[in-house]
């Protein structure tokens, strides 16, 4: 047999290899793709956990809760109440809080200073509305 028929018989030089060397590369490509679907899946679900909580966050306990006094000093930010909050077991999560603060209605308003009378039994957005001015304030 020539040289020219051996050539095209054994195919292209660097055409993949031994059988074994393509199996794992095959194993190794399905693996993969296995794992970041995994982690797509994963990711997703996480992702919309936490968006239903910006939305619907339960209060922290039952009726009637804990009453807990605030204090809201004059310029305080809204990293820093949030953290107030956290602090005072009125919340789960600060940076939670923070958000449904942003994609609220009083982002732009702001909170008013003052002394709070909050409860473990409110709902975050039961929260801003009082801290903004727009709920019971303790005298």
């Amino acid at each position: 047999m020539s040289d020219r028929k051996r050539r095209r018989r054994a195919g292209p030089p660097n055409s993949g290899g031994s059988f074994a060397g393509r199996a794992i590369g095959t194993i190794f490509n399905t693996v993969f793709v296995v794992v970041a679907a995994m982690l797509i899946y994963r990711g997703s679900v996480l992702a919309y956990q936490y968006g239903i909580r910006i939305f619907g966050e339960p209060p922290m306990s039952e009726e009637p809760g804990q009453e807990i006094v605030v204090m809201v000093a004059d310029g305080k930010d809204f990293e820093g109440i949030a953290e107030i909050l956290y602090q005072n077991g009125l919340i789960r999560d600060a940076t939670l809080f923070r958000l449904q603060e942003l994609l609220s209605n009083y982002a732009e308003d702001g909170f008013q200073e003052g002394t709070y009378k909050l409860s473990t039994a409110m709902t975050p957005d039961e929260m801003m509305d009082i801290l903004a001015g727009n709920g019971e304030e303790e005298q």
